[in-house]
């Protein structure tokens, strides 16, 4: 996990805000976890794992100030 994200419950769902344009999503790691998915956000700044499903915002678009608003921080548990 980079120092740059940040993540956030947002109605059940994982949202990870980061600066990063490239993201790894391991799904949490441990027995819970899936392979290593390597992914780019696109030109909306957004993309969504496809094995868990957990999405990745850039923290400077738009949807950012929403899931700062709404969400609920979390921390995920350590692998």
């Amino acid at each position: 996990m980079a120092e740059s994200e940040a993540f956030y419950l947002v109605d059940d769902q994982e949202v990870v805000l980061t600066t990063a344009t490239d993201v790894a999503c391991d799904g949490g790691g441990g027995a819970l976890g899936h392979p290593v998915e390597y992914m780019t956000l696109g030109r909306k700044g957004e993309v969504v794992c496809k094995y868990c499903g957990r999405r990745y915002l850039a923290a400077d678009g738009p949807e950012a100030a929403d899931v700062r608003r709404d969400g609920t921080p979390y921390r995920p548990a350590a692998a």
